[in-house]
């Protein structure tokens, strides 16, 4: 049998299947529970300093379906709630348990250069092998003056890559929102802060569905909603065509995410230019036993 192994910013993984951030790398057991069906990596869903306050609606998700199956979700769910020593004990343990494994964090800060370097270097010592920065998330996060708001402007993209660059050794990966006018304006200022790869794509901002007896959009929490990411198996070509401007426009490893339901979708991604890919919609409807 052909080895699957590839190589992402000198990090070598057995397969290119890795889990995107997301609700399936919430926390350690279920990121144990996706490497033993054979997940290469993981991305522990999205980490931010203690004094980060965030609170989830219920519900945040609505799916679309064709049918009666699911084919995707939009979603308003935050950042991890979990504290910053939980993901550091958590860390260390899978780093312990599954060494041939790889496993990468996500972080987003505040507006502080401080808030950044001290997540990413904490997070770095207890052991990841990759910092992920969500400058991506299109709700909740954005209009706070980060996740996407900071993917959409160039300069700041470039300044707060920096600020995490210069404060650890291993690779700093920039994850690209798709809901912006030029992918290779943002793409380049990532490179120019010391972007050592790219990943994409986040979830596409979107209303996904109208509650027609209610006329109230979807999700509902108590008669209001508001604009959530659009995630499934629809979005594969947004993000293809992003992955594919910004390899135009940058030499820097990417990962592909977005849409990849198949063996057949990974390979689409890799043909224009991803390493390897991240997976989230369809683990949430079919399980992690889809690597098979």
């Amino acid at each position: 049998m052909k080895s699957l192994s590839m190589n992402y910013c000198g990090i070598p993984f057995e397969n290119p299947f890795v889990l995107a951030s997301a609700p399936p790398t919430a926390n350690v057991e279920m990121i144990e529970r996706a490497f033993k069906k054979g997940w290469a990596g993981a991305v522990t869903k999205t980490i931010k300093p203690d004094h980060l306050y965030v609170q989830d609606a219920s519900p945040r998700f609505a799916a679309l379906k064709q049918g009666q199956n699911i084919i995707g979700f939009e979603n308003f769910e935050l950042v991890s709630k979990r504290s910053l020593q939980y993901w550091v004990d958590g860390i260390k343990k899978l780093r312990a348990t599954w060494p041939n494994k790889v496993l990468m964090v996500s972080i987003m800060g505040d507006s502080s250069k401080e808030s950044w370097g001290t997540l990413a270097q904490t997070l770095e010592e207890a052991g990841a092998q990759a910092i992920e920065l969500n400058f991506s998330c299109p709700h909740g996060m954005h209009e706070k003056g980060v996740g996407s708001a900071i993917g959409q402007d160039p300069r700041i993209t470039e300044t707060l890559t920096g600020w995490v660059k210069k404060c650890v050794t291993v690779p700093v990966i920039v994850k690209l929102t798709p809901n912006v006018t030029s992918v290779g304006e943002i793409a380049q200022a990532a490179l120019a802060g010391g972007a050592d790869g790219l990943a994409a794509i986040n979830t596409v901002k979107s209303l996904t569905a109208i509650d027609i007896r209610k006329l109230t959009p979807l999700p509902d929490v108590g008669g209001q909603s508001t604009f959530g990411g659009y995630s499934g198996r629809a979005v594969k070509p947004i993000g293809l065509c992003v992955v594919a401007q910004a390899m135009d426009a940058v030499d820097l490893p990417m990962m592909g995410i977005g849409g990849i339901s198949c063996g057949e979708d990974a390979l689409e991604y890799i043909a224009v230019g991803a390493s390897v890919v991240q997976v989230c919609t369809e683990v949430m409807i079919n399980g992690f036993g889809i690597i098979d």
